[in-house]
């Protein structure tokens, strides 16, 4: 995997902590408990246990891989796999078909006794993978820069250029020449395109995971609604229309419609 927390570690199986013996399960599932120390990486630590560094995310709750702080303990599995929550309509074939993975041995993992699964009931996939977009955006590794320059504006409170108020500024601005192209951050395809006083000529780009990006000010637009875009693909040229000072991109992030300040996922 990309990024300098992905960088194969020594382990020090000294530090497997020893009042936590493996618990045997039936299925063979089985956890340890490893205690991280200084220098360990996700990646190092996954490869020591031979599982996916999926499955310590899934585990263990993992929401960013460099969140990860000496003296934390992590639950190992001895097998690799991921933590599924089941819903409504769930059943063996139809998960066991969405991850694919073998009945077989989500029935034995879990010592499922029948078809039917409570709503709610958490369920171990062994071989499953955390989807891309998700395992992206806990290594830190979900979004490219549109265009490379210096921020001019962050995504924070600042005094208004035009009316001298204090407003919040709901993106970033990177200063570039006009005609600069801007790059798709991630694939996904185009939502909306058009152009207001405000933004100047927009893309909005739809993503997988409930993300969304804004393109704003640009001097041409080069795509259509509802085109597909893969990631670093051009979707228009940087400028300086709309409420503008001078030639930039405005860049904003949203998760599920809410804003997200876009220097937290950009690589």
């Amino acid at each position: 995997m990309p990024g300098p927390d992905f960088a194969v570690g020594s382990v020090d199986f000294n530090t497997i902590v020893p009042d936590a013996e493996p618990r045997e399960e039936d299925g063979g599932l089985f956890y340890s408990v490893y205690q991280v120390k200084r220098g360990d990486t996700i990646s190092g630590i996954a490869e020591a246990f031979g599982v996916t560094v999926d499955t310590l995310f899934s585990i263990n709750e993992i929401q960013a891989a460099r969140s990860i702080r000496p003296e934390q303990l992590l639950k190992i599995p001895n097998m690799s796999g991921i933590l599924y929550q089941a819903k409504a309509g769930d059943n063996i074939d139809s998960i066991a078909e969405e991850y694919g993975i073998s009945p077989d041995r989500l029935i034995e993992a879990n010592s499922l006794l029948k078809n039917d699964i409570e709503v709610g009931k958490k369920l171990f996939l062994p071989d499953a993978k955390l989807p891309s977009v998700v395992l992206r955006e806990i290594a830190g590794d979900l979004f490219r820069w549109p265009v490379r320059g210096y921020i001019t504006s962050w995504f924070s409170w600042r005094r208004d250029p035009f009316t001298g108020r204090n407003s919040f500024h709901n993106g970033i601005d990177i200063g570039v020449p006009s005609g600069t192209p801007v790059a798709a951050a991630m694939e996904g395809s185009v939502g909306e395109t058009g152009y207001s006083p405000i933004m100047g000529n927009y893309v909005m780009l739809r993503h997988p995971g409930g993300w969304q990006t804004l393109y704003a000010h640009l001097s041409s637009i080069l795509v259509k609604k509802g085109q597909y875009v893969a990631r670093g693909n051009r979707v228009g040229l940087s400028g300086n229309t709309g409420y503008s000072t001078g030639p930039h991109l405005h860049f904003t992030v949203y998760k599920n419609g809410k804003l997200v300040n876009p220097i937290n996922v950009l690589q």
